[in-house]
């Protein structure tokens, strides 16, 4: 895309630009794959010196529409209706959310956060856990929710005198926090 700053083709310009826009907008990303194909034993690779037939034409890896072909992480259909959401804002934080079951919902929010990680661990069916930290640093904080565990829903803020300071919500089942050096176990 190029714009020009002349007065007499400066609106056909940026018109032309923002057709040109559009266009990308509205075309689908492609990529390669993100997987190594292994040669086997024995393959030989070099430039050959005999040239394709003039009539072969190269066969595209996406369709006339320009969909790609599927990714593998891509090619396998969801189950078990499980959701993980992460809200990071901070640097160099670390999340891993890993669900077993069905129906299980995990919510993790990181804000102004530095070096922070937390685990959510669930397994079972329709657990619940909602963590938030505010101003942590350096905190890791495992969440483990074996089958028929209550919900978890919990706020872990750094206080400006330091202290760590755990909120849950009012008439919420007390989730048991046993802290180790800097890793908080929330069962």
């Amino acid at each position: 895309m190029q714009f020009t700053l002349k007065s007499v083709g400066r609106a056909r310009s940026i018109g032309a630009g923002l057709v040109t826009l559009a266009t990308m907008l509205a075309s689908p990303a492609l990529a390669d794959g993100a997987f190594v194909t292994q040669a086997s034993k024995g393959a030989v690779f070099g430039l050959s010196l005999i040239s394709s037939p003039v009539s072969a034409q190269p066969q595209p890896s996406f369709s006339a529409h320009g969909s790609a072909r599927q990714t593998p992480e891509m090619a396998v259909a969801a189950t078990g209706r499980n959701f993980a959401s992460t809200l990071e804002m901070g640097r160099s934080n670390a999340v891993l959310q890993a669900q077993a079951g069905s129906g299980n919902a995990s919510n993790v929010g990181i804000i102004a956060g530095k070096h922070d990680t937390v685990d959510v661990l669930q397994h079972g069916q329709g657990l619940v856990s909602n963590v938030a930290l505010v101003g942590a640093r350096g905190l890791t904080v495992d969440v483990l929710q074996p089958p028929g565990t209550a919900p978890i829903n919990m706020l872990i803020a750094r206080m400006p005198n330091g202290t760590l300071d755990i909120v849950q919500p009012k008439n919420a089942p007390q989730a048991t926090v046993v802290r180790v050096g800097n890793v908080l176990v929330v069962r």
